[in-house]
C-alpha cells in the first residue's frame, strides 16, 4: 500500500503520470492537463463514496416473463371454460351422483373436451412449476443459482409433464388388462374432471400468493388442504368405479399406491435433488 503506484496517462499525448500513493491522490504530482488547476486540492484524502450495493432476491411477481405466462394461461383458462361450462355442470353431476351403470346420454367425446384435457394437464405443470419453484426460493433461501430461474422453472414444468405421462401410460395399461371399457371410460372422465377443478383452485391461490405476498405458511396450508381433498375425491370415485365390494379396499389401496402415491414420492425425491444441486445457498 506504500509503494507509489504511476500510471501512464495517454489522453493529453504527453509523457506525464498521474502519482497515486496508498488511498491519497497527489494531483499536484501530475504534469499534464489538471496541472495547477485551482478546483483540485491534493491536501484532501482520495475515497469512494456511497456505498456497496446489495443483491436483491429474485422475485416471481417483477418478472415479465412469468407475468406474461400466467396472463396467457388465463385467457385460456377463460376461453376452456366458456367452451365446456356446460360439459362440466353434466361432469359434476356425473361424478357425484352417478352409479356405475350410469351412461350418458352424449357418449361421444367432442374435440373441445379431448383438448381441454390436454391443455388442463399443460395448465397444471404450469403452475406446479412455479408453485415448486417458489416453494424452492422460500425454503432454501437462495439468491444465486447455476442455471437461470426460467430454466429452472422449466425444468420443474417439464418434470410434471414427464410425470402425468407416466402415469397415464401406467394407469391406462393397468386398466386395460383388468377392467372393462365402460369403467375405463368413467375413470378417464373422472381424473379429467379433478385434473379441470385443480387448475381452477390452485391458479387464484397461486395469483394470490405472488401478487399479493400473501403469506407463505397459509397458502401452504391451503394448497395442502385443496390437494388432500382432491386425492379423496380420487379415491372416493376409483372405490365407487373398480372397487365396490366388500373385499376391493385392498384392492383399492394397492391400485393408489401404486398409480397416485409412488409416481408423486418419486417425483418429490427427484426435485428435491435437482433443486439441491442447482441451487447456492446464500
Amino acid at each position: 500500500m506504500g509503494e507509489e503506484l504511476l500510471i501512464d496517462s495517454v489522453a493529453t499525448g504527453k509523457d506525464s503520470t498521474i502519482a497515486v500513493t496508498g488511498m491519497e491522490f497527489r494531483p499536484d504530482l501530475v504534469d499534464g492537463f489538471f496541472h495547477d488547476n485551482t478546483l483540485l486540492h491534493p491536501e484532501l484524502p482520495y475515497r469512494t463514496w456511497g456505498q456497496a450495493a446489495e443483491p436483491r432476491p429474485y422475485s416471481l411477481q417483477r418478472d415479465d416473463i412469468v407475468v406474461g405466462a400466467l396472463l396467457i394461461a388465463l385467457c385460456i383458462l377463460i376461453y376452456c371454460f366458456n367452451k365446456t361450462k356446460q360439459q362440466l355442470k353434466q361432469q359434476t353431476k356425473d361424478f357425484f351422483f352417478a352409479t356405475r351403470e350410469h351412461k350418458s346420454l352424449f357418449p361421444v367425446e367432442t374435440s373441445i373436451e379431448n383438448y381441454t384435457r390436454k391443455i388442463t394437464i399443460i395448465l397444471l405443470s404450469l403452475l406446479g412449476g412455479l408453485a415448486i419453484f417458489a416453494y424452492a426460493q422460500h425454503t432454501f433461501d437462495f439468491f444465486f443459482v447455476q442455471l437461470s430461474p426460467h430454466m429452472m422453472m422449466g425444468l420443474y414444468v417439464v418434470s410434471l409433464l414427464a410425470m402425468f405421462a407416466v402415469k397415464r401410460i401406467m394407469s391406462s395399461l393397468v386398466n386395460w388388462i383388468f377392467f372393462p371399457k365402460s369403467q375405463q371410460k368413467t375413470w378417464n372422465d373422472a381424473c379429467a374432471y379433478l385434473n379441470y377443478v385443480e387448475v381452477l383452485l390452485f391458479f387464484p391461490l397461486l395469483i394470490i400468493y405472488i401478487f399479493f405476498i400473501a403469506p407463505f405458511e397459509k397458502t401452504v396450508t391451503l394448497f395442502l388442504f385443496i390437494l388432500l381433498n382432491i386425492k379423496f375425491l380420487l379415491t372416493f370415485k376409483a372405490y365407487n368405479i373398480f372397487f365396490s365390494k366388500s373385499y376391493g379396499v385392498l384392492h383399492l389401496f394397492a391400485y393408489l399406491c401404486a398409480l397416485e402415491i409412488m409416481p408423486l414420492l418419486a417425483l418429490w425425491k427427484l426435485l428435491a435433488i435437482m433443486t439441491e444441486n442447482l441451487i447456492v445457498k446464500y
